[in-house]
């Protein structure tokens, strides 16, 4: 696992992508992240799947960068990509999925990391 801030990022490619999106704060100020530049990193650098949390009203409503972002945010809403919570399906029972939303569902929905079915 590689642990990279996004401006030492550019030129690289992992398969899986998580992203830690923590601006969030009552002014709605994302600094650097405004720039479209910087969102384009960040979309182009998973080559199956990019994980993003954090808070996007803080995205969504800043003075700069809004409009960058709500696109994406309404792209991903079409799409049905957005989640409140981190969707799990079990790989050895399919039709076994969650949505996790606290740390205590870990435990309840894939204890051990697996599922609740025996295997």
């Amino acid at each position: 696992m590689i642990l990279t801030l996004i401006d030492n990022y550019q030129g690289e490619e992992s398969d899986i992508v998580l992203v830690s999106m923590t601006r969030s704060n009552k002014s709605h100020d994302i600094g650097f992240m405004a720039a479209p530049e910087r969102l384009n990193v960040l979309l182009s650098r998973a080559r199956n799947g990019l994980i993003m949390f954090g808070n996007m009203e803080t995205f969504t409503n800043s003075r700069n960068g809004k409009d960058v972002w709500q696109k994406l945010m309404n792209h991903l809403k079409e799409n049905r990509q957005l989640y409140d919570g981190l969707p799990i399906k079990c790989e050895r029972h399919s039709d076994r999925v969650a949505l996790l939303q606290s740390p205590d569902d870990f435990e309840t929905f894939c204890p051990d990391g697996g599922c609740q079915e025996r295997w």
